[in-house]
């Protein structure tokens, strides 16, 4: 993941990518993270990168470079969130280049403003008889260039744009946020193009216009004596503002700030209800615009979960294996479009019979990628290695060496010689197989760990032979871990349900009933793990 030093330095707000395997930090303009304060020596630190992990050390500054309060003497691991000092500067490592921010003062600037409420303007309007036509004119104009789908970005763009040509004034800044969240600027102009200076606006105005969905309007920010402690508002000249609520007829979205710093332009009501309108309809558009995006997402990636999973079908074997002697019947289904189990079949030269069943940590897509992984590796791997503690060994080495140890794969690697019915196996940590008779029942222990657990885990191969008319049943936990409440299938009931099903002589109707107890025991609660069941019996 990227890493960005990021910060505020006077009233200019810096980020910079930590993409270079040595960057040096100090006040000589010479460096890539150059920070002209007096507290920073001319080589202050430098961050350097190794195998993608980024290091800051310090170069024997006068001030001290910190990660976290910790003196940064030796070299010093960064992470996303941690807080840098280099000098009395303070700035942040995050994980990506962040917006520009707001700043924020708890000063009052209430005194020389007006409020008002968006709903009541166009009736107040209506009531007083006050001519309206300028009023809809420019709100009929304003329609036609926010009815046109554009990405949310472009729509907030294009919002500023208009309100330059209808309201004159030095900034115009439209922020994003609701009452509980800090608002993010997101598009911002002066007089003539765009502005990307971060904003100086008083925590009052914030809140009334936030928490109240009130339009607020400063004709002299002079002539108020709580605007003098505010040196952000004195020092860029602000003479008039107005801050509007982004509001969608449900919630407010953020606010939209205009300021002038000419004396000669001074704000009124006229304009603060054109600006209260504007951002009213502006705010449906940021609504609409974000459910179209919602909606365009939310297809694109059901399209591609739909190709995800006629993919993932396509790489399980279209049909079980004729093989003489035997019947053997499978089943996969997924709680969700794609998943994590599978299993796969191949006969080889010799006639004999190698068959896998496996289970991937976790669901969804990571699983669904790691199950054709798997796939791709035991098919090239089912000739060459002729014993399953071979092919054991190969295969948790390949989802060692592909994977991140929060993933692995529990699994059943059978080689059958259906001559002799000699099952030679190696159980990875998988779910004990059953092998039911006549009211009996065995089980095929695990043997070792899950495939991917260990880098090289000696895998040793297993031996039994399956009697004439013995069922041999593999299946994932999503059958004996089936959840009702607190309670699990388990499996006791998998055994019963075996030994009393086995004697049908379809393996198509044992499986059907093995599943159906399954699903009286969820008394209609939705399954919540892919299910495998293979079933193969010696005639």
């Amino acid at each position: 993941m990227p890493l960005f030093l990021t910060g505020q330095i006077g009233d200019k707000q810096v980020s910079w990518p930590l993409d270079g395997p040595v960057l040096a930090i100090g006040r000589s303009s010479r460096h890539p993270i150059h920070i002209a304060d007096a507290t920073v020596s001319k080589d202050h630190a430098e961050i350097t990168s190794r195998a993608g992990q980024c290091y800051l050390r310090d170069l024997g500054s006068r001030n001290g470079t910190r990660v976290n309060g910790r003196e940064a003497r030796e070299a010093i691991p960064l992470e996303a969130g941690d807080r840098v000092e280099i000098g009395h500067v303070s700035l942040l490592v995050t994980g990506e280049e962040p917006r520009p921010r707001l700043k924020l003062n708890e000063q009052s600037v209430i005194g020389t403003t007006l409020r008002l409420k968006a709903e009541s303007i166009l009736e107040q309007r209506v009531k007083t008889g006050k001519d309206p036509s300028g009023l809809v004119h420019l709100l009929a104009e304003a329609g036609q260039l926010l009815v046109m789908p554009r990405p949310l970005k472009e729509t907030c763009d294009e919002l500023l744009r208009f309100v330059e040509r209808a309201v004159p004034a030095s900034r115009y800044v439209l922020l994003m946020g609701g009452p509980d969240a800090e608002p993010t600027q997101v598009a911002a102009r002066t007089k003539g193009g765009r502005a990307d200076r971060a904003l100086s606006l008083s925590r009052s105005i914030m809140r009334t216009v936030l928490n109240e969905c009130t339009s607020v309007l400063t004709r002299d920010t002079a002539s108020d004596p709580r605007f003098q402690a505010q040196h952000s508002i004195v020092a860029q000249s602000v003479h008039s503002a107005m801050a509007v609520p982004l509001f969608d007829n449900e919630k407010v979205l953020g606010l939209l700030y205009v300021d002038s710093a000419d004396t000669m332009v001074r704000f009124d009501d006229d304009q603060l209800e054109l600006l209260t309108l504007l951002a009213n309809m502006a705010a449906v558009k940021i609504t609409n615009a974000r459910l179209l995006e919602a909606e365009r997402e939310s297809a694109r990636i059901a399209q591609e979960l739909a190709t995800a999973t006629h993919i993932q079908r396509g790489l399980l074997p279209e049909a079980t294996p004729d093989l003489p002697g035997y019947q053997i019947e499978a089943y996969l289904e997924t709680c969700t479009e794609v998943g994590g189990d599978l299993y796969d079949f191949h006969v080889r030269d010799d006639g004999q019979l190698v068959f896998v069943v496996g289970d991937v940590t976790g669901k969804g897509m990571g699983a669904a990628l790691l199950m054709s992984s798997f796939l791709a590796s035991a098919r090239v791997l089912y000739d060459t290695c002729r014993d399953p503690a071979e092919l054991s060994c190969r295969l948790g080495a390949v989802v060692h060496r592909t994977t991140d140890r929060k993933r692995f794969i529990t699994g059943f690697v059978g080689i059958l010689d259906p001559s002799t019915g000699t099952l030679q196996y190696v159980n990875a940590g998988h779910p004990s197989p059953m092998i039911t008779l006549d009211g009996t029942l065995r089980e095929l222990e695990s043997g070792g760990p899950p495939f991917g657990v260990l880098p090289d885990f000696p895998y040793a191969t297993a031996s039994t032979v399956l009697a004439p008319r013995e069922l041999l049943a593999l299946f994932t936990d999503g059958i004996p871990e089936a959840q009702k409440g607190e309670e699990l299938y388990d499996d006791a009931r998998l055994r019963q349900a075996l030994i009393e099903e086995s004697g049908l002589e379809d393996l198509g109707a044992i499986r059907e009933r093995l599943l159906e107890r399954v699903d009286e025991f969820l008394s209609g609660e939705p399954r919540t793990d892919d299910i495998t069941l293979l079933l193969l019996r010696r005639a």
